[in-house]
This record gives C-alpha cells, structure tokens and sequence, in this order.
C-alpha cells in the first residue's frame, strides 16, 4: 500500500459528510445483519433433541432474545444505550 504524501485532498461538505455516513451504513448493516440472523438460528439449533433444557431456561434466552431487539428498535428512535451481557439460570 502506498503512503500518502501532503494534504492534497479538499475538506468534505457537509453533504458529503452525510452521505459517506449514508453508504457506511449500507456497507456494514448487510453483513452483520446476517451474522446476528444466523446467531439467532444457530440458538434455535439448541432446541433438537441432542440438547436438554429447564422451561425456566427456555424462557430466559426468548426473553433476552426479545430485549436485545427491542433495545435495538429503541437505539434506532435515539432513546438506548448498549446493554450488559447474558447469564443462563442453572
């Protein structure tokens, strides 16, 4: 990779700013849209018979499931920070 030299590059208007976020935005959510789509199903794999779990247990990942995408649809409106991580009751 060659090394850039002097600053030869105009500063971006604020059009262009909005627009290079527009197309950061299109070129990452494709991916890991489907890396969280196949985490998800790969959680439903769990459920074959090869594995055994409590109501108590089913119940815990289908809630956690469901507050991870509701934490989404709220950081798309502007009102959600990260939340923690998940702990499978026993």
């Amino acid at each position: 990779m060659a090394k850039k030299t002097g600053n030869s590059t105009t500063p971006l208007t604020e059009a262009q700013k909005k627009q290079a976020k527009v197309d950061n935005f299109a070129r990452v959510l494709p991916p890991r849209m489907d890396k969280a789509i196949k985490a998800i199903r790969m959680v439903g794999d769990c459920t074959n018979p090869t594995y055994s779990y409590t109501e108590e247990q089913a119940v815990a990942v289908t809630k956690e499931l469901k507050a991870a995408v509701d934490n989404v649809t709220k950081r798309f409106a502007g009102e959600a920070g990260k939340t923690g991580g998940f702990e499978l009751p026993q």
